[in-house]
């Protein structure tokens, strides 16, 4: 599954930006879509000291499968 999420620079997910299981083809538009937010966000937030530059766009690695525990004796 493909995730790609919005950080902000505390390290927190900026709420509203995490996109799952989009088409591959469009991962270049949800980034640039993803800088956009981060600009809005960062001019916002601009007297705090935000910077664009300082907000990340995370893919999520796929997660492997969970193993199943051992059944109870």
């Amino acid at each position: 599954m493909r995730e790609l999420r919005l950080i902000d620079p505390n390290g927190y997910t900026v709420p509203g930006t995490v996109h799952t299981d989009y088409p591959a083809a469009m991962e270049g538009e949800l980034r640039a879509r993803l800088r956009d937010v981060a600009e809005r966000e960062a001019a916002q937030w601009a007297d705090f000291g935000y910077r664009a530059a300082d907000y990340q766009v995370l893919p999520a690695e796929p997660q492997a499968a969970t193993p199943a525990l051992p059944a109870a004796a």
